[in-house]
């Protein structure tokens, strides 16, 4: 396992949203409100909203696609929209059910988006903090398959994608720690090891992870991608899967790391 170079758009048996461990430390993360590594500030999660909402019809049938624990689901909702909220970190799922539901009108689904099916037909699909970027090529396609044919003919996709320009704040690494546990890794003392590699040329950046449980020696190996777009880029994609781009913001949320809003229409 150890030495493999990194591939572009390799991907891990193991991954961070489905570890029983790891999967309650980002919902802590996404619960905290002193910095934006997971579901944003709430100022900013307010600004979001706000544009998604002015930007659909009242009472939208929605999608939230990695809806987390619930945050713009609910919030939605509230403006009266019938929000449907889909996620596969079971963690997050349970605290979205018990606390940030509306009956009737806003619900959750522990799913994962790329391989189960999801009934029914709506208006809006929205999948929020750069998510879509952080699938691979091949399942965006099956991503966006799926958004063409549960949306109704004049249905939306509204996201959001790292600008290009933001890939140069990114450093290659290569890093080891020693951890007595009990922190967002492990409950455990583990021994982790961090790589962190820029493919120039696509405009991604990857993350790899190894991590040894130190009382059993088990090994888990998670990698992560990051990719940055241009506006030009992201329009060939979605016109390649179906879909018009009627418009985009790269000043939606002020002193942010440049951040592309996309909103694209099915094309009929």
């Amino acid at each position: 396992m150890y030495g493999n170079e990194l591939k572009l758009f390799q991907r891990s048996n193991d991954g961070i949203w489905t570890d029983e461990h790891i999967s309650k430390s980002l919902l802590e993360a996404h619960l905290d409100e002193s910095y934006d590594a997971a579901s944003r500030t709430i100022q900013k999660r307010v600004e979001i909203v706000n544009w998604i909402n002015n930007n659909i019809k009242q009472n939208s049938q929605i999608i939230d696609l990695g809806c987390g624990p619930g945050l713009y689901a609910y919030e939605l909702g509230k403006l009266g929209h019938n929000v449907l909220g889909v996620d596969f970190n079971k963690a997050s799922i349970n605290y979205a059910q018990d606390n940030k539901f509306i009956k009737g009108i806003v619900e959750y689904k522990y799913c994962n988006y790329l391989q189960d099916t999801i009934n029914g037909k709506y208006n809006v699909a929205i999948m929020i903090y750069c998510d879509f970027g952080a699938l691979v090529p091949n399942e965006q396609k099956i991503l966006l398959k799926k958004i063409y044919n549960f949306l109704e003919n004049d249905g939306l996709f509204i996201f959001d994608v790292f600008g290009k320009n933001t890939i140069k704040s990114k450093k290659e690494n290569r890093s080891w720690y020693i951890s007595q546990g009990g922190d967002f890794w492990s409950k455990d003392p583990y021994f982790l090891m961090e790589e962190g590699k820029i493919f120039e040329n696509e405009n991604t950046f990857g993350t790899r992870y190894y991590l040894v449980n130190q009382l059993n020696n088990q090994i888990k190996e998670y990698i992560m991608w990051d990719q940055y777009y241009e506006k030009k880029s992201i329009k060939e994609i979605m016109l390649d899967n179906g879909f018009e781009t009627i418009e985009i913001h790269n000043d939606l949320l002020k002193n942010n790391e440049e951040t592309l809003f996309i909103i694209a229409k099915k094309i009929i």
